[in-house]
């Protein structure tokens, strides 16, 4: 795409502004996630929020004042509420948890900046899963001893998106979609006990022990909550706009991908 990467402090407007003179567009890819290991300490979103928050403003700022076209933030799906067997979309309202108000500020911004006649663009991005993504990692080593760290009830739906698709939807969202809301999910998501049985193939188990969801409130209390709900998020309206489709359309080939790898 002739993409030209730039060093600039996201906290410092100036530095944002000498980097945005004369850009094209803005893709706001900087964040701090903790690792699921950590996601439950205290303190461990805090830097998140100030990049989703503070960091975003500062960055539509810099964009309108240096007449950047386009902004595109990668939002979360985990912001929607649990819709039992329901599909949920842009028009469905959030319920976020405390730890996830922050995306949606994040999303105001861009919604700032397209108020101002620019092309703003939120992806709400379903869990990343694949060979590259961290929690993967911890969710495949964990699964190999047995433990299924998928929680909710077993007719629940979890939607994913492999993490090569992802990198797709954001390109291919700067090429062709227009202003607005988007959900960026597989073509299928799974209930959390066929997804559970897929891991467990996955690591040549035959099943997995799933931990009770009360141990996420026990360590995490309300705020990791959302991991446990049932969210059936559906793709079409970013696939009618964009033309996107997934390589990997659900958990059941993806992790068949998995199970191949070293």
């Amino acid at each position: 795409m002739g993409a030209e990467p730039f060093t600039a402090n996201l906290f410092d407007s100036s530095s944002l502004r000498k980097a945005l003179m004369g850009r094209d567009a803005v893709l706001h890819l900087a964040t701090h996630i903790p690792p699921a290991k950590d996601a439950t300490r205290p303190g461990a979103w805090r830097e998140n929020d100030r990049i989703r928050m503070e960091g975003t403003r500062s960055l539509v700022d810099a964009a309108l004042e240096c007449g950047v076209p386009t902004f595109i933030y990668p939002g979360i799906v985990f912001v929607y509420p649990d819709g039992g067997a329901n599909w949920l979309d842009t028009t469905t309202p959030p319920a976020p948890t405390p730890i996830l108000r922050s995306s949606l500020d994040a999303e105001a911004e861009v919604v700032r900046f397209t108020g101002a006649g620019h092309r703003g663009i939120v992806l709400r991005m379903a869990g990343f899963y694949g060979p590259s993504a961290p929690n993967t990692l911890h969710m495949l080593r964990s699964a190999q001893r047995g433990i299924g760290l998928i929680f909710g009830r077993n007719k629940a739906y979890q939607s994913l998106i492999w993490v090569d698709d992802a990198a797709l939807a954001v390109v291919d969202a700067l090429r062709r979609a227009s202003a607005g809301i988007y959900d960026v999910v597989d073509d299928e998501p799974l209930q959390k006990w066929e997804l559970a049985a897929t891991l467990a193939k996955a690591v040549r188990r035959r099943r997995l022990l799933r931990p009770p969801a009360f141990l996420l409130w026990l360590f995490g209390g309300k705020n990791v909550m959302f991991v446990a709900r049932s969210q059936r998020v559906s793709n079409r309206k970013f696939k009618a706009e964009t033309g996107w489709s997934p390589m990997v359309p659900s958990a059941r080939q993806g992790f068949d991908l998995l199970s191949i790898l070293p």
